[in-house]
């Protein structure tokens, strides 16, 4: 419904069609996920920054995506300005008013006043790449991707209605979509999500809320494994835990298999 919601606010206020970029310049906020629901819903395609890059890198990403729509948290406005006027779209939406939104229960619903204007080879989202050998390049994502790699994910971890994650990849990464969080909104699983990483949070929520599978890189899991007490919290819940990034040490697979969780490495 929310996302519905926000699809129809996004067509009539700024005119977004099937074809349109939508960028967005935004730490891991709950909003995100509506949002890019509402855009795959319109035909548009979601580009979600790196909000860690310089000006001159997010004009670049904004220039190579031809953004028509710029959804941006305030705080990264001295970065926008340092981009360039000419790059940075007309059309513009602040998080922070984006949020009030979204968060506003009198605004009608309009749930069945947007069809889903999208097909399977329609992109929904262009991530981009760390650009290691020059400048970053625009990964294009269709539905028919996402559909596909949720099936495959589920099959091959075995997921549920009944898992629990904890999410604290970046949205700016495909891994904060596409590991575990879309796969999991597909089967009607439960993410907590955090804005950032943070070691002892996401240990204490991970037994709190019976985490069931967790994902991340070898450097998260090792700060998590070093995170006082660590050796006595209850992780009995979780059946696994996914890896990916980088190769990932024999002794900290040891030291998490020692805790009776499993490690699968992923690649991709």
């Amino acid at each position: 419904q929310l996302s519905c919601r926000i699809a129809s606010h996004l067509a009539e206020r700024f005119e977004i069609k099937p074809g349109d970029r939508v960028a967005v310049l935004a730490t891991n906020e709950f909003e995100f996920v509506p949002l890019f629901f509402a855009v795959q819903r319109l035909g548009a395609t979601l580009v979600p920054i790196n909000f860690r890059l310089t000006g001159r890198e997010v004009a670049h990403i904004l220039d190579d995506s031809d953004a028509t729509m710029l959804v941006y948290q305030t705080q990264f406005t001295p970065v926008l300005e340092s981009a360039g006027a000419g790059v940075v779209p007309e059309r513009k939406w602040t998080f922070e008013d984006f949020a009030k939104f979204a968060a506003d229960n009198t605004a009608p619903l309009r749930q069945r006043s947007q069809p889903f204007d999208g097909n399977a080879t329609s992109a929904c989202m262009i991530l981009y790449t760390s650009g290691t050998t020059g400048a970053p390049k625009g990964a294009i994502i269709t539905n028919g991707m996402l559909h596909w790699n949720s099936i495959n994910t589920a099959l091959r971890l075995n997921l549920s209605q009944n898992d629990v994650t904890i999410g604290f990849s970046p949205f700016f990464h495909t891994g904060g979509w596409n590991v575990l969080l879309t796969p999991l909104v597909h089967r009607g699983a439960k993410t907590i999500l955090l804005k950032k990483f943070d070691a002892p949070r996401v240990l204490e929520l991970a037994s709190r809320e019976r985490a069931t599978i967790l994902f991340g890189v070898p450097t998260t899991m090792e700060m998590i494994a070093r995170v006082p007490g660590f050796e006595a919290v209850d992780l009995s819940s979780l059946r696994y835990m996914v890896v990916g990034g980088e190769p990932m040490p024999l002794e900290l697979i040891r030291t998490w298999e020692e805790k009776g969780v499993p490690i699968r490495q992923g690649y991709g």
